[in-house]
């Protein structure tokens, strides 16, 4: 929120006051561990569009029904992951992906949507 805050204040700030340099500052390790949907982690070797099924989950997880519909209608999701390791060793977020798609397997296997 912080990040946000800092960046919505160049909304009414001066031409004096916007110093665009901050955006730089955002760097992986600040963000480290959580998924960007960026998609470094591709190709998956299972089919998996992992940074879509990582938005579909985070955005169902906010209440998004629509999302969450969304994701039942992948052709491939979050059940077919090898667990192979390829998608983490490619992260530049270092996000533990493999987890994650169990976590998110079990998520919609068990909602009502």
């Amino acid at each position: 929120m912080e990040h946000l805050d800092t960046l919505l204040s160049f909304l009414t700030a001066t031409d004096e006051e916007k110093d665009y340099s901050v955006i730089g500052s955002f760097t992986a390790d600040t963000i480290s561990g959580t998924c960007v949907y960026c998609n470094h982690c591709q190709p998956c070797p299972a089919g998996i569009d992992i940074g879509l099924v990582n938005k579909y989950y985070d955005l169902a997880l906010a209440g998004d029904e629509i999302a969450a519909n969304h994701y039942t209608k992948l052709s491939v999701n979050a059940k077919a992951c090898l667990h192979c390791g390829h998608c983490e060793s490619r992260c530049p977020f270092s996000v533990k992906q493999e987890s994650r798609m169990d976590e998110i397997a079990e998520y919609f296997s068990s909602a009502r949507i």
